[in-house]
């Protein structure tokens, strides 16, 4: 029997210029073994720093300060030691380089359709692909459930006067028809507001396909799932599907983005 995971993917592209203005500050060793060296960089001259694992020949004894922009950078779960033992965490690797550097990007800037967001608060990171975890046009609702609030030590809260639990959002599982058989028992799992789920609940169906709008990714790392995908909302495939515009129209769409740049 396939054990199902859920939200576990390898790797997501990361937009480099999504994270902010990159300047470097040292160096730091990081991994199951401590044997991985990466860049310590500062965002936008705060003290918010990422470590991110940089290309081989990486100039580790650059001034501090130095201004640098990272190119086909990827977002992944990767080991580390805590407490003793082995954790799963963040990782960022890519390109590190001088902004005269003239390379760029592999993928294009809408490629970058997901908010890559911190997992306390939600704070805006930077912006992902979402391709490279899920097709966004290929989910197929299966089941629901209420996320409860809990208290610090896990238990749940309840309301002081009728004693009932809390719900704060809903969790959607939802499968890919387009998977293979090697993949089966891989689940995507979104996670929407309590007010939209109730508000699209009555249309809602099983085995309805749905395109989730406003994806946001966050890091999780456990032993069933090592993201969270948050979503603004859904809307049905078929209605996506009629938004396309003909040939005719992208064409006028497109020649009047480019007047407009002119």
């Amino acid at each position: 029997m396939v054990k199902a995971t859920i939200n576990n993917f390898e790797s997501l592209a990361l937009s480099g210029k999504t994270l902010g203005n990159l300047t470097y500050s040292t160096r730091k060793s990081v991994g199951k073994r401590s044997d991985t060296d990466t860049a310590v960089v500062n965002i936008n001259g705060s003290l918010d720093t990422l470590n991110i694992e940089p290309q081989v020949g990486f100039d580790f004894g650059m001034k501090s300060k130095t201004p640098l922009k990272l190119v086909n950078g990827k977002l992944l779960a990767t080991e580390a030691r805590s407490n003793g033992r082995s954790a799963i965490v963040q990782g960022i690797q890519g390109s590190l380089l001088p902004l005269s550097d003239p390379a760029t990007d592999e993928f294009s800037e809408d490629d970058y359709d997901m908010v890559f967001v911190t997992g306390k608060d939600n704070k805006p990171v930077g912006r992902v692909r979402s391709k490279d975890a899920f097709d966004s046009h290929d989910l197929e609702l299966f089941d629901t459930e209420a996320i409860l609030k809990r208290d610090y030590r896990g238990q749940l809260q309840r309301d002081e006067d009728t004693g009932e639990t809390t719900i704060t959002g809903y969790s959607l599982d939802f499968t890919q028809t387009k998977k293979g058989d090697d993949e089966i028992g891989h689940l995507i799992r979104i996670i929407l507001s309590k007010n939209e789920f109730e508000r699209l609940r009555p249309n809602l169906k099983a085995y309805g396909k749905y395109v989730p709008q406003g994806l946001k990714l966050a890091f999780v790392g456990n032993e069933t799932t090592n993201w969270t995908i948050y979503a603004d909302t859904l809307v049905p495939l078929e209605e996506k599907a009629a938004e396309k515009p003909t040939s005719n129209q992208s064409k006028t769409t497109t020649n009047q983005a480019d007047k407009a740049k002119g």
